[in-house]
C-alpha cells in the first residue's frame, strides 16, 4: 500500500510486499480457470488469485476502510482494544492483511506521543475453502514476523476460523460475537453476487442487518462489489438505509523493464453504521454525514 494520499495512487508496504512474494513462491503454478482463480480451491488457483487479484481487492478495502481507520472511534477501540474482524468469504485473509497494513501505516506516520502501540487485533476468517483459510492464516502469521524484523512491535493477533457458509452459519457468527463482546469491522468483499444467488436478496439483506446487530457500538459493515455489480450494491445498500459509492483508485505497476505502469480501477462499496442508522430514524445526524466530517489522521 502507499498510504492515503491525494488521488489514491497506491503501492505495496515492504511487508505486504515480502508476505505475498513469499507466499506465491511456495505455491505449485499449473492452468487454471477463470472461475477457479476468483474463487481459488487448491493450491494452483490460490497462486492465480495471488498475482491477479490480490493487490487489487487490498487497495480497493484500504481506499474504503481509511476514513473509519483514522476516525475517532477506531482509534478509541485500539486503545482498548482488541479490534475485532469478521471477514465473511476471506478468502487469503485479505481484509485482515489490509486492515492490520492500514493501522501499522497511519501509526508509523502519527505523533509517536498518541500512537497508540502496539494494538490487538482479532481476526475471524470466514471461507468454505479450506485452501483460503489455511493460506490466510499462513500470511497473516508471515506479516507478523516479517513485520517485527522490519522493526515493528507486534501483539500476537488472534485468528479464529469458520468453514461453514455465510449465512447458515449464522449460530456460530452470533455465538462468537457474544464470545468475543460484538465486532468492530464486518466485510463482505466480492460475494454479495454469489450469496445472492445461492440465498436470494431479501435473505442477504436480513442476514447482513442481523450482522448489524452484532457490531459494537461504533462498529461497521462494509460491502465491496466490482464495477459489474453496481446495480445489486445500489439495491443491497438501498435496502440497508445506506449509501452505495463509486470509489476510484490508480495503482502503480513497476514492471522489470521500462517505464513504470499504472492501472485505474473502479469499483462500488456501501460502508454501513448499523447503530447510526437507528439513530437516523430518531433524527440525529446519518452515520454518512458524520463520516464526511471526520479527516485523516496521517498518512503513510
Amino acid at each position: 500500500m502507499g498510504g492515503v494520499v491525494p488521488g489514491w495512487v497506491c503501492w505495496l508496504s515492504d511487508v505486504v510486499k515480502s508476505t505475498l512474494d513469499q507466499e506465491i513462491i511456495s505455491l505449485p503454478r499449473d492452468a487454471v480457470s477463470d472461475d477457479e482463480t476468483r474463487y481459488p480451491v487448491d493450491e494452483p488457483s490460490m497462486r492465480a488469485f495471488l498475482e491477479t487479484f490480490f493487490t487489487r481487492h487490498l487497495f480497493q478495502l484500504q481506499r474504503s476502510l481509511a476514513e473509519y481507520i483514522a476516525s475517532p472511534d477506531l482509534q478509541k477501540t485500539l486503545r482498548f482494544g482488541p479490534l475485532r474482524l469478521l471477514d465473511i468469504g476471506s478468502g487469503p485473509a485479505l481484509a485482515s492483511l489490509a486492515i492490520l497494513d492500514l493501522i501499522h501505516r497511519m501509526m508509523l506516520s502519527a505523533n509517536p506521543r498518541t500512537r497508540i502501540w502496539p494494538f490487538r487485533m482479532v481476526h475471524v476468517l470466514n471461507d468454505t475453502s479450506s485452501v483460503c483459510l489455511a493460506t490466510g492464516k499462513r500470511m497473516l502469521t508471515a506479516y507478523h514476523r516479517l513485520a517485527r524484523t522490519d522493526g515493528l512491535t507486534l501483539h500476537n493477533d488472534r485468528i479464529l476460523t469458520m468453514s461453514a457458509a455465510f449465512p447458515r452459519n449464522m449460530q456460530q457468527v452470533q455465538r462468537l460475537a457474544s464470545f468475543l463482546g460484538g465486532y468492530d469491522i464486518i466485510i463482505l468483499s466480492y460475494v454479495v453476487s454469489p450469496l445472492i444467488d445461492d440465498c436470494g436478496l431479501q435473505d442477504l439483506v436480513a442476514a447482513v442487518e442481523l450482522l448489524g446487530r452484532l457490531c459494537s457500538g461504533h462498529g461497521r459493515v462494509l460491502i465491496v462489489q466490482d464495477r459489474f455489480q453496481e446495480s445489486i450494491v445500489q439495491r443491497l445498500a438501498h435496502m440497508l438505509n445506506a449509501e452505495c459509492q463509486e470509489q476510484t483508485i490508480t495503482q502503480e505497476i513497476y514492471p522489470p523493464r521500462g517505464e513504470n505502469e499504472r492501472y485505474t480501477y473502479t469499483y462500488y462499496d456501501c460502508l454501513h453504521m448499523p447503530w447510526g442508522n437507528r439513530l437516523l430514524r430518531r433524527g440525529l445526524p446519518s452515520a454518512v454525514h458524520q463520516m464526511r466530517q471526520l479527516h485523516l489522521a496521517g498518512s503513510a
